[in-house]
């Protein structure tokens, strides 16, 4: 599996958004400025996370992107399904049964006169194990929230205005 680009990027905005102060939105042209892309690029994401229910825009001169929610309560699998989707990563599309004709077991015996044939259905089975290893990664992932790997200071969620700083070094 491959994920996009912008989800890396989306983890980095909702990091973010995590330290910024929640009566504070922050102007999208710094977030953009800071991670390096376009604020059209910018809007794409950040319309995706709000479609997930992550992060909000407050329109007007003062408005910018917040969460929408705690950070604690978004997980990375929110983040991960906002970019992402809940595509399957592997999704069959009948042709293993095809190929292999599965529920044709008796012709395919008589025709090679098998004696004792036991179709266990490796082929099948391997689309299994995909289904399988995306339910753990996906658990995985809703083991962690934001909330989680955003730093602390004297033991409490650091809460600023980003607005100074990235004033201040955005042309690095």
């Amino acid at each position: 599996m491959k994920s996009k680009p912008s989800l890396e990027q989306a983890f980095c905005i909702v990091a973010i958004l995590g330290i910024q102060d929640r009566k504070v939105p922050l102007h999208s042209h710094l977030v953009a400025e800071r991670l390096g892309i376009s604020t059209s690029y910018l809007k794409k994401v950040v319309q995706k996370l709000a479609g997930g229910g992550i992060v909000k825009t407050v329109s007007g001169r003062e408005g910018g992107i917040v969460l929408a929610r705690d950070p604690k309560q978004i997980t990375l699998l929110d983040v991960f399904e906002a970019i992402e989707t809940e595509t399957p990563f592997v999704k069959s599309t009948g042709l293993v049964s095809k190929v292999f004709g599965f529920g044709k077991e008796s012709t395919f015996t008589k025709t090679y006169a098998l004696k004792d044939f036991e179709n266990q259905r490796p082929v099948a089975t391997v689309l299994a194990v995909f289904a399988e290893a995306e339910q753990q990664y996906r658990k995985q992932l809703a083991t962690l929230s934001i909330g989680d790997i955003l730093p602390t200071a004297d033991n409490q969620p650091l809460q600023l205005d980003w607005t100074t700083w990235l004033t201040r070094h955005s042309a690095e």
